[in-house]
């Protein structure tokens, strides 16, 4: 009989598919099966490459008894520094980094190693594949440098590393990692400046981008409203010297990020702030919305809209003539209210009304034009629309 090309696999006639097992210190451990002996035989070698150089793990429970009962807290911190410095982590990353966090207590003297069920991260079967991208998660993690201030230093900046140690033990289903020392007061021990975050909310994320939009809108949040310049934001977010189109910036990033945060407890609204016809910076306001409690009515239905007055009711003809929206004319009642402002907004659109009625500017977007004469004389209306 010809040798095994791919050692470590066997074919199970019942299910039929192909099982992979690896033996360790002797005793041979299942690695799932698989529906081709080929991706079977992958999960045998990244098996043991993750074996290569990794202590025994029941030797490290006796010596650190923390690992065997890990903290798992539902409230994560970070400091704010860290809050505001991009990791250029994968959702994978990004998620074993919320799961390290969770495993902290700003008690801490010291840096625990923690331990994350490899499951918690790939709900299900974990295959060949997903052991693959874990080894190269942590690859990464040892790798990865960032520059932070130094705390209560104004002016200084530190290089560090945020992970000692990390090791994947496919055996006993978990991985197992270490924060630096240096990193200790970004994560721990914090009495000021940091941001809290939920990790049920975090890792419920299904982009890497919306991963530090989260942190920075809870951070924000307490002092919403918030302008920030763009190039902040895409130095807090994005790769450097991705998306230099402000447009790419906000349909790839910003918008999918924030409709993501807002189908969760945010309520996030945001204003572009321009300078001539580019956009400068954004105003966010950040709120969140009402919890209700098991059980609790919910909020009784919206009453009918009061009767509009007179000068409303012309307000109302004169802008559904020029094209806007009801959504629009609604939001124009909703934030003017004196006759002052009224008579003002009358007498502005009257140009566009004319030149519009008499095909004066038959090339025009009388809506367009409309909506920039009223951005530019009542800002107000637009803010945090």
């Amino acid at each position: 009989m010809p040798a095994n090309q791919y050692p470590g696999t066997t074919f199970d006639k019942n299910n039929k598919r192909w099982k992979a097992r690896i033996t360790v210190d002797g005793a041979t451990r299942s690695l799932g099966s698989y529906a081709t002996q080929s991706e079977a035989y992958e999960a045998v070698l990244v098996a043991k490459q993750a074996q290569k150089g990794v202590v025994n793990l029941a030797e490290k429970l006796e010596q650190q008894p923390i690992l065997v009962s890990p903290k798992k807290n539902t409230k994560i911190v970070q400091h704010n520094a860290l809050v505001e410095t991009r990791l250029p982590f994968s959702l994978l990353e990004a998620r074993i980094f919320v799961l390290m966090l969770r495993c902290l207590h700003k008690h801490d003297e010291s840096i625990p190693a923690v331990v994350i069920p490899i499951d918690e991260l790939f709900p299900g079967a974990v295959g060949g594949t997903n052991y693959q991208m874990l080894v190269a998660a942590a690859k990464h993690f040892m790798k990865l440098s960032i520059e932070l201030p130094v705390l209560d230093e104004e002016m200084a900046m530190r290089s560090i590393n945020l992970v000692q140690s990390m090791e994947v033990d496919p055996d006993q289903g978990v991985l197992v990692a270490t924060f630096t020392q240096m990193a200790l007061p970004y994560v721990s021990r914090l009495t000021d400046n940091f941001t809290v975050g939920a990790v049920d909310e975090l890792m419920s994320l299904k982009s890497a981008n919306t991963h530090p939009w989260y942190w920075l809108m809870k951070s924000w949040a307490f002092r919403s409203p918030v302008t920030v310049s763009v190039s902040r934001l895409r130095e807090m977010t994005t790769e450097p010297d991705s998306y230099q189109q402000y447009a790419d910036f906000r349909n790839k990033v910003l918008r999918p990020s924030i409709e993501e945060l807002n189908e969760l407890s945010f309520n996030i609204t945001y204003y572009e702030n321009r300078k001539g016809r580019a956009v400068d910076s954004l105003r966010f306001t950040i709120g969140s919305k009402p919890a209700i409690a098991p059980g609790a009515q919910l909020p009784p239905a919206k009453q009918p809209e009061p009767k509009l007055t007179p000068i409303q009711e012309k307000i109302s003809t004169r802008l559904t003539k020029l094209k806007l929206t009801k959504a629009q004319i609604h939001r124009v009642l909703q934030v003017l209210s004196t006759e002052g402002e009224y008579t003002k907004l009358l007498k502005e659109t009257y140009p566009i009304l004319r030149d519009f009625e008499t095909k004066a500017k038959p090339e025009e977007n009388v809506a367009a034009a409309t909506m920039a004469l009223l951005k530019s004389t009542f800002p107000a209306i637009w803010v945090n629309v």
